[in-house]
């Protein structure tokens, strides 16, 4: 199943039907079920709320719902009728497909060897820098704060006076479930998207100081519309993300081609270490990092993204993640 956030008119749920992608009202459909599966979508809305967090709490008795819900309007739509308003994807504005409008994310560095290595060569960094190269070598990475998320579409627009703009494309993963036990390696997944994480590269470059001492607020990463995601959610079909396919590319030119097979750190070896330290559960998301072929890569005179640019993250599962860049 898949499920998409409605700019401003709550969650949809993601249909296809003869070679087309509809989208049709979660909340407002749910009254053509029978009482019990209407019910159970409508509690995971309680008062209106839009937050996926009961949804995703109460995921063992919604799942049917939602598969009944997706057969009756398949149906419709395959027999030539629509009765419960669905539109084409193409013409719905979304919004980034979050759990939750605080979600928690925490994002992944150097957790491809080929990305970070060149990384490390160019900056001369330890080799430490390359997570995973070692049993011991614990993950490492930031928090995102989530109101610098925007959805497909949106338009990318760094800090004015930003000369290296960087793309980053990824897989974010929504943990599902309770309270997940600490220190283990075993998730559970509730949902998948696409990711990207524009970053700022002026600062390690020495065109600027945005960030600063032993401890930053990751500002080269958490500027407005720094990050995008989408534009669906991938949910409950028997999630497999140890091999999904990762590819990047500007103005039609492919930049990155990678899978989550690369990932020095697994999704469930990263889970394990940061609940060590932070309680983790259901809505709580983790970003893969990168796969190798970003600007940066390449040094001061790499490809980074222009005024213009538009910019396409394609995870398998996942239509196109696009974005276009202004440069201020």
């Amino acid at each position: 199943m898949k499920l998409v956030r409605v700019a401003g008119a709550g969650t949809g749920l993601v249909v296809d039907s003869a070679g087309s992608t509809y989208v049709v009202d979660l909340a407002g459909s749910a009254s053509a079920l029978d009482d019990g599966p209407a019910e159970a979508i409508k509690a995971s809305f309680p008062g209106g709320s839009q937050s996926w967090l009961p949804m995703i709490g109460a995921w063992p008795s919604v799942r049917g719902a939602l598969l009944t819900l997706l057969e009756l309007v398949q149906d419709d739509l395959d027999r030539g009728r629509d009765r419960l308003g669905a539109r084409p994807l193409a013409e719905v504005p979304l919004d980034p497909p979050l759990p939750d409008p605080a979600s928690r994310i925490f994002a992944m560095g150097g957790n491809f060897p080929m990305h970070a290595g060149r990384m490390a060569s160019r900056m001369e960094l330890p080799e430490s820098f390359v997570s995973g190269t070692a049993d011991d070598t614990p993950p490492w990475g930031f928090y995102v704060i989530p109101g610098t998320v925007v959805g497909p579409g949106a338009i990318v627009t760094p800090p004015e006076g930003t000369a290296k703009l960087d793309y980053e494309a990824e897989v974010g993963v929504v943990l599902g479930g309770a309270e997940h036990p600490r220190g283990s390696d075993r998730v559970s997944l509730w949902g998948y998207t696409a990711w990207n994480d524009f970053s700022i590269r002026d600062d390690a470059l020495g065109l600027s100081r945005i960030d600063h001492g032993p401890l930053t607020w990751s500002l080269v990463k958490n500027f407005r519309t720094g990050n995008s995601c989408g534009p669906w959610m991938v949910v409950d079909e028997a999630i497999d993300v140890t091999d999904l396919r990762i590819r990047c590319r500007v103005n039609d030119e492919l930049r990155q081609d990678g899978t989550t097979a690369d990932m020095g750190h697994s999704f469930g070896r990263i889970a394990a270490h940061i609940s060590r330290f932070v309680p983790l559960g259901g809505g709580d998301m983790i970003l893969s990092g990168t796969p190798g072929g970003t600007a940066m890569e390449d040094g001061p005179d790499g490809a980074f993204l222009r005024d213009g640019d538009e910019v396409e993250v394609a995870v398998d599962g996942v239509a196109p993640l696009r974005n276009t860049v202004k440069m201020g």
